[in-house]
């Protein structure tokens, strides 16, 4: 074996023994349970299989999530009697389970077998499904205060020495607080169990497949998580349309009618464990490679003597590397270290304070853009589900789509990802604008937002208590809204109305009102069950489609800046950046956005269900909104947030540019120095100059001694044009390795340093492998 050096210029490559860790190897790449692992489902351990399964539990946990949850809050507000707020915290415990384990789960489940982590997430998340539900099993019926059959109508009607019925009312709520708890726990074990799934799921995939493949996937897993909630505002609207108790009959045109809130848990948490299966079944490394990248180490055969060495000037090499070695700090101890390395680089803080704000205006439309289309357009629960799902969300997968497409088609570095993330998000802020413009006139309810005057004492009063209504005992804990003219009353009662009536079509007329305007007419005295109707049609779709390009313009840089993320770390902390990435954005978007969101919401209602004057804990949810400051206050907020969000993203971008300047500058320099000392030795050689060669040197490989295989050293000569010219073998033993001489591309040696003008005949290079 040769082992003399003759020169500083030598490198020696030694190959690796075939001989050792085929079995444990082996056993990472199987796919099957630890105890079996049959050879049919081998076929399976490929990226692409992973991703179709893995990607299926992204659209059933995010269906469920962000879009069933979004699509009946507003009809578990109503049946729990929950404020705006208190609804935000459910949305936002689901964030606060992942927060607490997300930093764990990232370090720990990164060195372990990430595959089989997610599919213990897919068990809990169907473990939290379950107890979401189990409010609707455990408490009473239903019982709708304002329900229409004949033996309630009188409670409605302008009676004498009515009783009142605020205790029972109160108990009610004090009732109902023990079921928000439970919606709490609940969620929060859902947001344990989706913790795997962008921490882990993203880099096992990014580790995986080539590079220039990998923002595809990534593209795909994140259309998937948005798809998920256009399917579940689907099917959440769906299951509205049957009544929340499964049996009893009320019509769904009825203000009192509430949907099956309840069915789409259950569906979900079939659908969680049955994928759950499938994902841990896969194994520790998918069987492929990445082309032309090193496969990545495993540590747990850490006892094979290998140095990889890999050299080249390429000007991407700005980017990170593309395998991640998930072996970032061995202890506890490590963990501080990891920290402070992400928060001093200031690229990586930029693009997480970016993605943060954008993920707040992402949480609170989901959350809350369900409850603008029924306030602002008078769309009922069902429809303003089915809307969002229709609207919104693809709009999300198509802007994810329409990223990862671009950076695929121009081959984008870090900068190029940055500045598509930059145009993505001056283009969504200049479009947020129109939302501002579009409007709806709102209801005009007596007393509450239209002054009503007193047929009787002819005084316009700012309330629903009124002289023709003062001996009726109206309890303001009924809202039963009736129409007359373009008018709402709160109630019949408030309207002074002494009968009722029904049709064939289960419609409902009061008659007799002595509060309605035309009661000093000779006009008849009647009124309608229900709001009045307003049309919104010229407003509401030009709305949506303005809503839609807002979305698609804001999703479409997240996978630029989810490129830019990776891309700026190092190889190894890739995994722990993820996991920190997540704790921001569940610290300081997903958790609080919700919360003061509806909080700002709130202070846009006009009347809530029971006035707070008659329960000492507070009143239940809100009846109807300032549809002019609901607008106002919403939009408001998230464009603020996004305005601050384009400034993150264009100081990303410049950091990045001038990142890639210095390694561009440093590049053409290597590059001029080397192009004048090749330009000076071709004119040697052309001048027949003796002792001078080639820039490529001789190169000796050499293939390890062991108890099986003998030493083969091949010697690779050059010609004077720069490439190897011939090969020499000599084997030791019966074997025969052949060596194929390498070329110019493949070595890539920087075989010029700023202190040696020349390359003579003398100098060789032995590289061990």
């Amino acid at each position: 074996m040769a082992t003399n050096v003759q020169s500083n210029r030598n490198m020696t490559l030694q190959l690796p023994s075939t001989s050792t860790d085929v079995p444990c190897k082996k056993k990472n790449v199987l796919c099957g349970l630890p105890f079996c692992t049959p050879d049919f489902l081998q076929r399976f351990a490929t990226p692409k299989w992973f991703l179709a399964t893995i990607s299926f539990f992204v659209l059933v946990q995010s269906m469920l999530v962000s879009g069933i949850t979004s699509s009946v809050i507003t009809t578990i507000e109503e049946r729990y009697g929950l404020r705006s707020a208190e609804s935000g915290l459910v949305v936002s415990s689901f964030d606060i389970g992942s927060l607490v384990v997300v930093v764990f789960i990232s370090y720990f489940g990164g060195k372990g077998h990430r595959a089989r982590w997610v599919g213990i997430g897919s068990i809990a998340v169907a473990i939290g499904s379950l107890l979401f539900a189990f409010p609707q099993f455990f408490s009473s019926p239903y019982q709708p205060s304002s329900h229409t059959s004949d033996d309630s109508l009188n409670a409605f009607l302008c009676v004498e020495n009515r009783t009142n019925s605020t205790d029972i009312k109160c108990e009610a709520q004090e009732a109902n607080s023990l079921y928000l708890f439970l919606f709490v726990i609940s969620n929060m074990i859902m947001g344990i169990g989706s913790t795997p799934i962008y921490t882990l799921g993203t880099t096992f995939i990014y580790d995986n497949v080539p590079r220039d493949s990998s923002s595809l996937y990534i593209s795909i897993l994140y259309a998937m998580g948005a798809v998920g909630p256009a399917v579940g505002y689907l099917l959440g609207g769906f299951f509205l349309t049957f009544y929340i108790d499964l049996g009893n009959q009320l019509s769904s045109n009825d203000p009192q009618f509430l949907g099956a809130w309840w069915l789409g848990y259950l569906l979900c948490a079939g659908l969680c464990f049955a994928v759950s299966i499938f994902l841990l079944m896969f194994p520790r490394q998918l069987q492929t490679e990445k082309s032309g990248l090193e496969t990545p180490v495993d540590y747990s055969t850490a006892g094979t003597p290998v140095s990889v060495t890999t050299v080249t000037d390429n000007e991407t090499t700005v980017d990170s590397l593309d395998t991640s070695v998930i072996s970032f700090g061995k202890n506890l101890k490590e963990l501080p270290k990891a920290f402070l390395s992400l928060l001093s680089n200031p690229i990586y803080l930029c693009v997480t304070c970016s993605a943060t704000l954008e993920f707040s205006i992402v949480t609170a439309f989901l959350t809350f853009v369900p409850k603008f289309l029924q306030s602002h357009f008078s769309i009922d629960t069902a429809k303003s589900s089915i809307f969002t799902g229709a609207v919104l969300v693809p709009s999300a997968g198509t802007g994810i789509l329409l990223g990862g497409y671009i950076i695929k088609r121009y081959k984008l570095n870090m900068t190029g990802c940055a500045q598509t993330a930059l145009l993505s998000n001056l283009l969504s802020l200049l479009l947020f604008i129109s939302v501002f413009l579009i409007s709806c006139e709102m209801i005009q309810v007596a007393g509450i937002n239209t002054p009503l005057q007193d047929p009787i004492s002819g005084i316009s009063m700012p309330n629903i208590s009124l002289m023709c209504n003062s001996g009726c005992s109206c309890l303001a804990t009924l809202y039963a809204p009736i129409c007359s003219g373009d008018i709402t009353y709160y109630n019949p009662c408030y309207a002074g109305c002494e009968g009722s009536i029904k049709n064939n079509l289960s419609q409902t007329t009061y008659y007799n009102c002595s509060c309605l305007p035309q009661a000093t007419t000779d006009l008849p005295q009647i009124a309608t069950h229900g709001e009045c109707v307003r049309d919104c049609t010229s407003s509401f779709i030009p709305f949506l489609f303005c809503l839609f390009l807002v979305t698609m313009a804001t999703v479409c840089a997240h996978t630029p800046s989810l490129m830019v993320t990776y891309r700026c770390v190092k190889n190894d902390e890739r995994p722990f950046a993820a996991g920190l990435q997540f704790v921001f954005f569940r610290t300081l978007a997903y958790i609080p956005a919700p919360i003061y969101f509806g909080t700002a919401i709130d202070q846009a209602c006009l009347l809530w269900n029971g006035s707070s004057d008659q329960c000492e804990n507070g009143s239940g949810s809100c009846l109807l909104y300032d549809a002019k400051t609901f607008r106002y206050i919403f939009f408001g907020v998230a464009f603020g947030l996004k305005l601050l969000a384009f400034i993150f993203v264009f100081l990303s971008w410049v950091l990045c540019r001038r990142k890639h300047s210095l390694h561009t500058h440093t590049t053409k320099w290597r590059r001029m120095r080397r192009k004048k000392v090749m330009s000076k030795i071709r004119s040697r050689n052309n001048k027949n100059l003796e002792g001078t060669t080639t820039s490529v040197p001789q190169i000796a490989v050499t293939k390890p001694v062991d108890t099986y295989h003998s030493s083969t050293v091949t010697t690779v000569q050059s010609d004077d044009t720069g490439f190897a010219s011939s090969a020499s073998v000599s084997t030791e033993g019966s074997r025969k390795t052949p060596v194929v001489p390498p070329n110019r591309e493949s070595l890539k040696l920087d075989l010029i340093s700023s202190n040696q003008p020349s390359v003579t005949s003398e100098a060789k290079g032995e590289m061990t492998l």
